[in-house]
C-alpha cells in the first residue's frame, strides 16, 4: 500500500503556540488590507491584497503542518550538507534580478496576473538554525574542533557575506550573525567553551559599541569615520533625533511616531488611519505597527507583542527542559527568530533603534518571512512532540528499573 502525506496536525503539539501563531496569522491579514486602504484604492486591489495574503498564510499553514508530522532529527545530518549547497544558491540567484531600493535580496516570479517575490535569506536563517543543531549539537566529546566548526563557520561567513555584501541587505545580515551566535552558545560540547567564550564577549562589546553610536557623541564619532553610505548614515542620524531630518529622511520614521501618537489607547478605528495615505512608504511590510497603533491604539499594539512573547517564552521555557542539545537548538533558535526580528522592528519604528527593513513576523505583508517563520514553528512543534516523549520515557526508566 502507497504512503500518504498526511496534512493533519500529530498530536502532542503546543496548542498555545499554534492559537498565537494563528491570531497573529489573523491581525496581520486584517491589518495588511487596512493598510492598502488609501485614496483611490479600488475594491479590485483591496481583494487581491486579501487573497494574495492569505495564499501565503494557507501556504505557510501547509508547510507548519508538514514540518510538525514529517521533520526528524534522527535523519538531519544525512540532508543537512545538500540544503546547505541549495541555500548559496538560492541566495546567489538574487543577483540575477533587478534592484531594490538599493537591494538584490529578493527573486520575483511572474505568473498570469500575479508576481510572486521571494526573499531567500528567510529561509536560510531557519536553514542556519537547523545547521547549527545538526552539526553542533549532536556530536559525541571525543569528536575534534575541526570536525565540529569548519562547516557551520564556512557556510555562516558565506551567507553572511553574500547577504550583507553582494545583496546589501545589512539588516537580513545583522539577524542572522545574532541568531547564529546565540544558538551557537547553547551548544554544550566540551572543545567549543573558548569559541562560547569569545562570542559572548563579542557580543557584549558589540552591543556597548552600537548604544554608544546612538549617541551624539558616537554619530559624530560615526561621521569622522567616513565609513558608511549617505543612506545608512541618515539612519543613525534620525534614531538620535527623528526630528533632525523631518522632511528629509526621516519623513516616514516621523509619520510612524505620529501614528503612535494619533492612536492613544484604543486607536481611531480599523482602516481610519490617516498616516498610511503616502506618509508610510512601507506601511504593509516594515511599518506596519505604526498602522496597527494608530488604527487599534496602543492596546492592540500590546496584543501584537503579548501573543508573540507567549510564542517566544514558551519555545524556549521547552528549550531549556531539554536534556540533550539539538532540541534546546532548535527551540531556541525559533525562538531568537521571533524576538531578534520583534526587536529590530519594534525599534526601528519607534526611533529607537536604526531601521533595518526587518519584517514584524507573521504581521507584515510578504510570502517569503510568513513561509519561513511557519515552517521553523512547524519544526519546533516536531521537536516539542519529541521531547514530551523523550521526558516520558526518561521518567518511566527509573520506575522500570525500582
Amino acid at each position: 500500500m502507497k504512503s500518504s502525506v498526511k496534512l493533519h496536525l500529530p498530536k502532542g503539539r503546543d496548542k498555545g503556540i499554534q492559537l498565537a501563531m494563528i491570531g497573529l496569522m489573523t491581525i496581520g491579514l486584517i491589518m495588511s488590507v487596512s493598510a492598502t486602504m488609501t485614496t483611490g484604492v479600488e475594491l479590485s486591489t483591496l481583494a487581491i491584497t486579501f487573497l494574495k495574503q492569505l495564499v501565503f498564510l494557507i501556504a505557510g499553514y501547509i508547510g507548519y503542518a508538514l514540518f510538525s508530522r514529517y521533520f526528524s532529527l534522527s535523519g538531519l545530518h544525512d540532508w543537512i550538507f545538500p540544503l546547505l549547497i541549495l541555500s548559496v544558491l538560492f541566495l546567489l540567484a538574487t543577483l540575477f534580478f533587478p534592484e531594490v531600493n538599493g537591494a538584490r535580496a529578493w527573486i520575483k516570479l511572474s505568473v498570469p496576473g500575479l508576481e510572486v517575490t521571494l526573499q531567500p535569506s528567510e529561509f536560510v536563517k531557519v536553514v542556519v538554525v537547523v545547521m547549527l543543531a545538526s552539526y553542533l549539537g549532536n556530536k559525541q566529546t571525543s569528536a575534534k574542533l575541526n570536525q565540529l566548526l569548519l562547516i557551520p563557520l564556512f557556510f555562516i561567513g558565506t551567507f553572511f557575506l553574500i547577504i550583507a555584501v553582494l545583496q546589501s541587505d545589512l539588516g537580513s545580515a545583522l539577524v542572522l550573525a545574532i541568531m547564529a551566535v546565540l544558538v551557537f552558545l547553547l551548544a554544550s560540547h566540551p572543545a567549543l567553551a573558548p569559541f562560547q567564550w569569545i562570542a559572548f564577549i563579542g557580543m557584549v562589546v558589540v552591543l556597548v559599541a552600537v548604544g554608544f553610536l546612538l549617541t551624539e557623541g558616537g554619530l559624530a564619532f560615526l561621521k569622522n569615520l567616513n565609513i558608511l553610505k549617505e543612506y545608512q548614515l541618515a539612519r543613525f542620524e534620525n534614531t538620535v533625533d527623528p526630528f533632525i531630518n523631518r522632511f528629509g529622511t526621516g519623513y516616514q520614521l516621523v509619520s510612524s511616531l505620529m501614528a503612535f501618537v494619533k492612536g492613544k489607547w484604543l486607536g481611531v478605528g480599523p482602516g481610519m488611519g490617516l498616516q498610511k495615505y503616502g506618509y508610510l512608504p512601507a506601511a504593509q511590510t516594515d511599518f506596519i505597527l505604526a498602522v496597527i497603533a494608530e488604527e487599534i491604539g496602543f492596546l492592540g499594539v500590546m496584543v501584537v507583542a503579548g501573543l508573540t512573547l507567549f510564542i517566544v517564552i514558551t519555545l524556549l521555557r521547552y528549550a531549556f527542559k531539554s536534556p540533550t542539545d539539538q532540541p534546546r537548538m532548535i527551540l531556541a533558535g525559533v525562538a531568537y527568530y521571533l524576538l531578534i526580528h520583534f526587536i529590530f522592528n519594534v525599534g526601528g519604528v519607534t526611533a529607537l533603534l536604526p531601521l533595518t527593513g526587518v519584517p514584524l513576523l507573521l504581521i507584515s505583508s510578504g510570502g517569503s518571512s510568513t513561509l519561513a517563520v511557519m515552517m521553523a514553528l512547524g519544526i519546533a512543534q516536531r521537536t516539542i512532540i519529541d521531547l514530551k516523549s523523550q521526558l516520558i520515557e526518561q521518567k518511566s526508566e527509573p520506575e522500570e528499573a525500582s
